[in-house]
């Protein structure tokens, strides 16, 4: 067993609820470059990388990569508040288990206050020993699915609700297309958007703490 520790590392920005799994190296998170196509083996994975980085909701996602062959566990990690998001600087742990097959962990959620980044890690080898513990840095993501416009209108942390994760309205609907390293945020949403001081990060954005506990 392992406990996994989430911190933010960011200055302005909320995490949303991680999506955490163990898994064998048959599992694969996603892969940088053009996002899967309806039709696609992987398109369904994909729809839940995008509904989470654009609206912060853990379920599609979570609820996917646990049908995966390969997927030994796969969990939420919420906070107590509503929303559930983890602010700057704090960190909020979960219990998870391994098998001596999956040896690997991934990881992803959604920074809030953008259109769709999202941190992630993926495929990090869990420590072998009880008391070990292995520390990871996760850069932000741009899932691809939804343009920067960083505006009140497009953003869900500004009261935007243009996108539902429960019926999937809304997502992966007009984005770049491709999966890469996040600009950061501009400023360029008009007076009510985003502003650049308060929500811009430099990677890493979190810090993932994996401590072998059984």
């Amino acid at each position: 067993m392992y406990r996994v520790t989430i911190t933010n590392a960011t200055l302005g920005q909320p995490v949303a609820p991680s999506v955490i799994t163990t898994h064998t190296n048959a599992f694969r998170l996603f892969e940088l470059g053009p996002a899967p196509e309806p039709g696609d083996s992987d398109y369904s994975l994909y729809f839940g990388i995008a509904t989470a980085a654009e609206t912060g909701s853990p379920v599609p996602l979570v609820d996917e990569v646990a049908t995966y062959d390969g997927v030994w566990e796969a969990v939420a990690l919420p906070t107590d508040r509503t929303p559930p998001i983890l602010l700057p600087g704090e960190s909020n742990s979960i219990i998870i288990r391994a098998s001596h097959k999956a040896r690997y962990l991934s990881a992803a959620a959604m920074l809030g206050a953008t259109n769709d980044a999202f941190y992630a890690v993926r495929g990090i080898l869990l420590p072998t020993r009880v008391g070990e513990i292995t520390r990871v840095y996760a850069n932000a993501y741009d899932a691809g699915s939804e343009l920067n416009e960083e505006s009140a209108d497009t953003v869900g942390a500004l009261g935007a609700t243009e996108d539902d994760p429960a019926t999937g309205n809304g997502i992966n609907e007009n984005g770049e297309g491709y999966i890469h390293v996040h600009a950061g945020i501009h400023g360029t949403g008009g007076p009510d958007g985003l502003d650049a001081a308060t929500h811009d990060w430099r990677n890493p954005v979190v810090e993932v703490a994996i401590e072998r506990i059984r």
